[in-house]
């Protein structure tokens, strides 16, 4: 293998050539005796292929060299890919290393039940091992009529998480096969971090994705940062945050820490983790303020028209205001809302009353305006932490995008999205950008930041419980026949997903094979922390990793190790050996489980497609071959499902057929792009790729995988590939759900008449023929044409201020489950609907003082399993460290570099401290809170090792999400040793032969 050199070397190199350069006036001619000799070391190349970055959603560009042998010998940011423009973050500048890597898994590993060590196995012995256990586990564990006498045909006994780091192709197909085994304990890595997003999203303007795209953001006025800190998190995003203010446009960062974010930010408002929607709150009773004082600052028709402000809801409605931090119809028995009062009131002739003088006192707008009266300045400042000075700075700053010439964007991550109150944090800035006219408009939307580099397409293509592709919901128990299962969706898109999911076996007459898909129970969470729960419990005996660590990745991560310890059975693919994968090498762990090691192929090292965070769907390609035996998932899911197909060949029972009659044709090393034209779709007698989702039939004369990526891949070609710099925000460069539409809800930029509300930044624009700009969300004419609203897949089709969400229909502040201060705004300290799993642990207040925050790095990605294996990344960040202020450090007699001891209820971690003035105590209604923040990347295992951040944070759950609560717990701080600063030593440099 081929020897590297770091950072560390070119600074040293770079150093030396400087003082040659220095020195170089001293002579005045040649060396006597001495002939001067050119070295060329350049890395050589015969090609150059494009691919997209694995590590975070931006969707960055890179280019592959490769020399004559295929050889990897040099890769750099792609120039022509509009994302990064040929930057590199630290992990993007350190690619190279996934693939020319001493430490990447080349052959099948198995370790036998209470084996102490790896067995080498063929991929033969393996797939047939695998394909037997699970037949015996989905056979043992079926379930075919629950509790309540109804068909569910499933198996509890099988989870399968992870496959946010899979391509699209790769997770359509997993998501195919783990239906047809009837799988229901199945999530990706999706539901730890955005899945309160796209909840929230959804319910709010109807599609389960962010609005505007990166490049956008450059036409933005004010930028608003709560917590996301692209910088760190989006390193070759921000730049198009630098765009904007080079263009005169403002940064504003809220947040925990003076983040590299914050530092470049003009105005940074330090508040405390888990009182974003109070402080957002307060932002939406001064706008709300602002309308009524000054109607003109303001887009009105887009408020009445627009969004459902003017809606008038039941009388019998009553909110935190009215109920103390609570809303009507609350069973405390079930910790739940019975929603039957949360309707919009209807005139004697059944249309809804609407009040578009917004003076109804039982309107959104008025409910919206009572209940955030209580957010005052003083009362932010106090729940906050930041100063009122500040806080009415960033009201004024931000307010001023609600001119229909302006536009504002905010920006929001994990730190949003990790609470028990996830979802309604990002419900809060939805509110506050529709009370703005922010959505749907060029500057401005709401920009996500997720985690995985297709997270996005994971959840696109169902690998979720409660999802199948597209989005459509996941049958219930409930869902007896075709027609009520279509109901919930789209009956055009759930008849086109079962034909090519069961081709000829699908039918009108059979509902499609509706029959063969599984059934979950209603209020039954199959989610990845209950996948967990179930694990430990013994209900579950295997299970499948796909890229994902659990043992790292999981809140209350030692559960993770121990639930894995109790499986019969457990199935990973990894680039390395990850702690998931050695869980039964940790200390004090004794297990029987089999683990089965799969060598996955890198993404460079297959070919397929990722969307990004604003639904880029772009297409990697091959580069090089995987080291080894090492595979792409796609085989190997394609080569699994082929044997157990034949296992199941001649059987009836336990819905056999589920399997046997699933339609699958692919070689056992399918094409992607076959796998891509079927998610695009077809007609089904002439086998013509479609053009559009208007295609899609109730008939069964069309199969379509995904109806979100019709259009992807046509018969012109794979859209997904085009590498064109021309087009309307970027639209000849890949290809975007749906329909290539760049700007989601772009209708909204326009009047009624269809003409743009900001001239200086059309978006779409009406000729009174058709359209021009960007493609047009929804197809249709202007509304004063009878073209209908421009939030399609709402109700009404209106941007939804008001929406049944779980724990309510508007945002309200709860502290977080763990808190150290009282709920200023209400008697109701926690959400009252969030999800509190048995058996897990509360930390008080008392005992344990300190806020605690889990955060991202810019050196490592996630679980850590790829970074930590990285040798330059190792060098730049070797060791595990928390963030304190210099004030706790002080209390605690705590200097940087020492080892620190954090305890929660859920266990310790010890980790190095990094003493910084990054962070600084909040004054909470009169008392002081230290707040510390960790690094969640280290596990076990890898060349750089350290206790998992994750060991300390609480199961406890949003309600709409089931994403846990990684953002705000209690800790206990303590100096447990004296230490030393680490320095970069070099010694990971070099990647031996």
């Amino acid at each position: 293998m081929r020897s590297q050199f770091s950072r560390r070397d070119f600074l040293k190199i770079s150093g030396g050539t400087a003082g040659l350069f220095a020195t170089a006036g001293l002579f005045r001619g040649p060396i006597k005796g001495v002939e001067p000799t050119m070295v060329d070391t350049r890395p050589r190349w015969v090609k150059e292929t494009t691919t997209i970055c694995p590590f975070d959603a931006s969707g960055c560009g890179f280019i592959c060299y490769t020399d004559s042998a295929g050889n990897l010998t040099n890769m750099e940011g792609d120039p022509d890919n509009p994302v990064n423009r040929g930057s590199a973050c630290s992990k993007g500048a350190s690619l190279i290393q996934l693939h020319n890597n001493k430490h990447r898994l080349e052959k099948v590993l198995y370790r036998a039940a209470g084996a102490s060590d790896w067995e080498e196995k063929s991929w033969d012995w393996a797939l047939g091992e695998i394909a037997n256990k699970v037949k015996a586990s989905r056979d043992s564990g079926f379930v075919a009529t629950n509790a309540a006498g109804k068909t569910v045909n499933r198996t509890e006994a099988i989870a399968s998480l992870g496959g946010a780091t899979l391509d699209n192709e790769e997770c359509y197909l997993l998501s195919k096969m783990l239906r047809a085994l009837g799988i229901v304990y199945l999530d990706s890595q999706a539901r730890l971090s955005t899945a309160s997003s796209l909840e929230a999203l959804a319910a709010s303007f109807g599609h389960h994705a962010m609005n505007n795209s990166w490049t956008d953001i450059s036409n933005a006025n004010v930028i608003l940062d709560m917590g996301g800190n692209p910088a760190e998190n989006y390193p070759a995003c921000f730049s198009h945050l630098g765009e904007a203010m080079g263009k005169g446009a403002e940064l504003i960062s809220v947040d925990c820490r003076l983040t590299r974010t914050a530092a470049k930010a003009g105005t940074f408002v330090a508040a405390r983790s888990g009182s974003e929607i109070a402080f957002t709150g307060g932002l939406i009773k001064y706008v709300i303020a602002d309308i009524e004082a000054h109607p003109a600052n303001y887009n009105l028709t887009y408020i009445t028209e627009y969004t459902t402000a003017g809606m008038v809801v039941n009388s019998n409605f009553k909110g935190p205001a009215d109920l103390d931090g609570m809303f009507t119809g609350y069973n405390s028995a079930s910790h739940s809302y019975d929603q039957s009062n949360w309707s919009f009131a209807k005139a004697s002739n059944g249309d809804p009353i609407i009040d578009k003088t917004l003076t109804n006192p039982n309107c959104v707008f008025q409910l919206l305006k009572k209940q955030y009266a209580r957010y005052t300045p003083e009362m932010v400042a106090a729940t906050c932490g930041c100063s009122q000075a500040d806080f009415a700075k960033v009201c004024a700053s931000f307010a001023a995008t609600g001119k229909a010439d302006k536009a504002g964007a905010i920006i929001y991550a994990m730190s949003s999205t990790q609470h028990t109150s996830g979802a309604q944090t990002v419900r809060a800035y939805a509110i506050l950008q529709m009370l703005l006219g922010n959505i749907g408009v060029s500057g401005g939307g709401l920009f996500a930041l997720g985690g995985e580099s297709n997270v996005q397409g994971a959840a696109d293509n169902g690998v979720a419980w409660n999802k199948l592709p597209g989005y459509l919901s996941a049958p219930t128990e409930d869902d007896t026949n075709f027609a009520a299962f279509a109901a919930k969706s789209s009956e055009q898109n759930a008849a086109s997903l079962l034909k090519a999911w069961y081709g000829s076996n699908a039918s009108s007459s059979n509902g499609f094979g509706f029959s063969f898909l599984p059934k979950t129970d209603t209020n039954t969470d199959y989610s990845y922390v209950n996948a967990i729960k179930q694990m430990a419990a013994g209900t579950i005996k295997g299970a499948f990793a796909w890229g994902a660590n659990p043992v790292v990745e999981s809140a209350a991560a030692a559960q993770a190790t121990q639930a894995l310890a109790k499986l019969d059975w457990l199935v990973v693919t990894d680039m390395f050996e990850s702690e998931t994968a050695a869980f039964w090498k940790k200390e004090g762990i004794s297990s029987q489980t089999e683990v089965f090691l799969l060598p996955a192929a890198c993404s460079y090292e297959k070919e397929g497609s990722v969307t990004n965070a604003d639904r880029w769907v772009q297409w990697r390609n091959q580069a090089v071959s995987a080291p080894g035996e090492a595979k792409s998932e796609l085989e190997v899911i394609s080569s699994l499902l082929s044997r157990i197909q034949s296992l199941y060949q001649g059987e009836s029972a336990l819905n056999a057929e589920a399997i046997t009659k699933l339609s699958w044709t692919y070689s056992t090393n399918p094409s992607a792009a076959d796998v891509a034209k079927e998610m695009n779709g077809y007609k089904v007698s002439s086998l013509q790729q479609l053009e559009s989702p208007e295609e899609l039939r109730t008939d069964g004369t069309v199969a379509c995988g995904n109806n979100l990526y019709v259009g992807s891949f046509t018969d012109a070609g794979n859209q997904m590939a085009r590498r064109e710099q021309t087009g309307v925000f970027h639209a000849g460069w890949a290809w975007s759900w749906p329909a290539n539409i760049r700007i989601l809800n772009n209708r909204a930029s326009v009047d009624l008449s269809g003409q743009p509300f900001n001239a200086a930044k059309p978006v779409v624009s009406w000729n009174g023929m058709g359209w021009s700009g960007d493609i047009v969300d929804g197809n249709n004419p202007p509304v004063n044409q009878s073209g209908g609203l421009p939030f399609k897949g709402t109700s009404g089709s209106q941007g939804q201020l008001f929406a049944a969400m779980a724990d309510g229909p508007m945002p309200e502040h709860y502290e977080p489950w763990e808190s150290p201060v009282d709920n200023a705004l209400s008697g109701t300290q926690n959400n009252p609907a969030a999800m509190v799993f048995e058996g897990d642990t509360k930390g008080s207040a008392g005992e344990y003082p300190v806020i605690c925050t889990t955060v991202r790095t810019v050196e490592h990605s996630l679980g850590g399993e790829l970074t930590r294996n990285m040798p330059f990344l190792v060098e730049l960040a070797p060791a595990a460290y928390v963030e304190i202020s210099e004030q706790l450090a002080s209390e605690k007699g705590i200097k940087a570099g020492d080892i620190v001891k954090l305890t929660s209820a859920r266990g310790s971690v010890s980790v190095a401290a990094a003493v910084t003035k990054r962070l600084k105590p909040f004054s909470i209604g009169g008392k002081t809170v230290h707040q510390v923040a960790i690094p969640y990347h280290w596990g076990f295992m890898g060349i750089a090792q350290g206790d998992s951040a994750n060991t300390l944070a609480p199961n406890t759950a949003d309600s709409n999400s089931s994403t846990p609560e990684f953002k705000a717990f209690l800790v206990k701080v303590e100096k447990e040793a004296d230490g030393t600063v680490p320095t970069i030593t070099g010694r990971y440099k070099v990647l031996e032969d």
